[in-house]
């Protein structure tokens, strides 16, 4: 199964020290199933700062692989209450190993589209660095 499908995407970071950042996003994706997993592809813009970047969304029930190709390539693993450590290319060019924990992970997402949330956090060094909302609909119906 592969089909066209439509995103909107809504993150929210708030790290400390720094006012609450949000990033709204409508985009079209390519989602397919293959060996039990559905996969969710579609290229990043300006709007997110990563222009020349391919996203792809492994989703395998209740474990979610974000993995980045291109300008920005990066790796980051969610698993409800897991920390996982992963490398993070920057904008400005340098990588950073990363680690995230999920306090959240919520999945609808099947062959007529669905709902995942992500609440986590982000560790440089062992330390905290921010709390996390990422929200995303796959619909196979062009968004308003």
């Amino acid at each position: 199964m592969k089909k066209d499908v439509w995103l909107s995407i809504s993150s929210t970071q708030q790290f400390e020290d720094c006012d609450e950042e949000q990033i709204d996003l409508v985009t079209a994706a390519t989602l397919y199933h293959r060996a039990g997993k559905y996969y969710i592809i579609y290229e990043e813009s300006e709007l997110t700062g990563l222009m020349g970047t391919k996203t792809t969304v492994k989703l395998d029930g209740k474990s979610v692989s974000l993995i980045r190709t291109g300008a920005y390539p990066s790796h980051m693993l969610f698993a409800e209450d897991q920390r996982h450590v992963g490398l993070y290319q920057t904008p400005v060019g340098t990588g950073m190993t990363i680690a995230t924990h999920a306090s959240r992970v919520y999945n609808t997402v099947g062959e007529d589209g669905g709902e995942l949330i992500i609440d986590y956090t982000v560790e440089v060094d062992n330390s905290v660095m921010g709390q996390h909302h990422f929200e995303m609909t796959v619909t196979t119906e062009p968004l308003q």
